[in-house]
């Protein structure tokens, strides 16, 4: 072992660092367990000036643990995890305020009951929920209906479709109805479906040292992209970009850049296209 670090990580968790290093303020809803690593979780959400006050902390638990192991010459890794002994969040234990007071929503697949009944809520009032679909557990076919954005990683995308290829999952997404439903590829960058079009968007050439929370960045830089507005085009040129960033620091979130270094990376890199940002309402 040539290095060794502690970060935070989690899906939702890092999506949300994303949004607010992109300049959006933003809250983590989530359960933690009322241990050393629980602690160091809130802390460093905190530290990143996340709202964290609707966290539930369990007591007398073991919180959620990942150990990463990263290659050093590919930047690919073995995650070895535990869910602790954390219950489950139920549906009356999602912050409904919380929710109607934002801007968009992003959930996992790690709650399915609690991710559905957020989703729900918020779709029920027009706020745009996008989907962090990495893996797919029991349940989680019931978020989907409620969600205009589903972003799935590619063993998702080969669960739900039975082993078929990229367009197979993406029509396999599209059939519960979200305004666009998108696979990420790595390093390849992501295949999008929108109104039954479908298209791939290439990913950048980046030098790799750690591919960990790759796709987390990438679904918060997904979200952000929907609150300005952006076509789903430039939306997964922009999310492919904040992404590769990421990977050439060691860790899910110590390369995730602010709203300026993203901005001048796609003006290196794919220059003529415009980013127009707009901050409506900073939720």
């Amino acid at each position: 072992m040539e290095r060794f670090e502690i970060q935070g990580g989690g899906p939702a968790a890092t999506a949300a660092v994303t949004l607010g290093r992109l300049g959006l303020k933003t809250a983590y809803s989530g359960i933690v367990a009322d241990d050393d690593f629980g602690s160091a979780m809130l802390e460093r959400l905190e530290s990143e000036n996340i709202d964290t006050a609707s966290v539930i902390i369990e007591p007398n638990a073991r919180s959620q643990f990942a150990f990463i192991m990263v290659d050093r010459e590919t930047g690919k890794r073995t995650i070895l995890w535990t869910r602790g002994t954390l219950p489950f969040i139920s549906p009356e234990q999602v912050n409904e305020e919380l929710i109607l007071s934002s801007s968009g929503l992003l959930v996992d697949t790690l709650e399915p009951e609690a991710a559905a009944h957020a989703a729900r809520i918020a779709k029920d009032n027009n706020i745009p929920v996008v989907i962090d679909a990495g893996t797919l557990r029991e349940g989680v076919e019931n978020i989907l209906p409620f969600c205009d954005y589903i972003a799935a990683s590619e063993t998702f995308a080969s669960q739900i479709s039975g082993n078929g290829t990229v367009e197979d999952a993406l029509k396999a997404l599209s059939s519960y109805g979200p305004r666009a439903s998108v696979v990420t590829l790595g390093e390849a960058g992501c295949a999008c479906m929108e109104s039954g079009r479908i298209f791939k968007e290439p990913g950048f050439r980046v030098e790799s040292v750690d591919t960990t929370g790759a796709g987390d960045v990438f679904h918060g830089a997904f979200l952000f992209g929907v609150l300005q507005k952006w076509d789903i085009k430039r939306i997964c040129i922009f999310s492919n970009a904040v992404a590769a960033m990421k990977c050439r620091k060691l860790g899910g979130r110590a390369g995730i850049p602010d709203i300026d270094q993203a901005l001048e990376f796609l003006k290196e890199n794919r220059p003529g296209i415009n980013f127009e940002i707009t901050f409506p309402g900073n939720n």
